[in-house]
């Protein structure tokens, strides 16, 4: 029986600690953000960011619904410069299932590397481009190598890949 995304062991594996800062872009209905949210405690912070209102309302009740307080929303389109979040400001910066998403990867990749300390680090999760009875079409899925390379050209460094799932892949950066 193939496994399916777990948020918890995610964050857990990019190694997000307590008072930290953390962005999760495209942040859908806080897949990641109460993991993370409870990973950096009452003294750390999360960015919930979206273009869509009903998808960060969705966040903000499930953080409410858990007690967390530390979750904060952005609606912004990540195809333009992100401003709402001050420079060097997040320890990790989350993108789950986005780069499939976006319509302009390069200013996606100038947003994270924006928002990044150095050293900071870039959890980025993907559809795998095998073909699976489910997500996005394949023509618009971004192969790892590819991903890998066009981070890597800008200053990433790879740092590991994660155990995701049977459907995913899972890489953490380094700035």
């Amino acid at each position: 029986m193939p496994k399916f995304l777990n948020p918890n062991v995610l964050m857990a594996q990019a190694g997000i600690l307590p008072g930290e800062t953390v962005a999760d872009l495209g942040c859908g209905s806080g897949f990641y953000v109460l993991p993370a949210a409870q990973l950096v405690g009452p003294s750390g912070s999360v960015y919930a960011v979206d273009v869509m209102e009903d998808k960060l309302a969705a966040t903000v009740s499930i953080a409410n619904q858990f007690g967390q307080k530390n979750v904060r929303v952005v609606q912004a389109d990540l195809n333009k410069p992100l401003m709402e979040i001050p420079e060097h400001s997040c320890d990790v910066v989350v993108a789950g299932n986005i780069f499939h998403e976006i319509t302009k990867p390069d200013a996606l990749i100038k947003n994270i590397y924006r928002l990044l300390k150095v050293p900071g680090k870039l959890l980025v999760v993907e559809w795998k481009t095998a073909p699976m009875p489910f997500g996005p079409p394949m023509e618009k899925r971004v192969a790892q190598q590819k991903a890998e390379v066009s981070l890597m050209n800008v200053g990433f460094r790879k740092v590991k890949e994660l155990d995701a799932d049977s459907y995913h892949y899972a890489v953490l950066f380094e700035k």
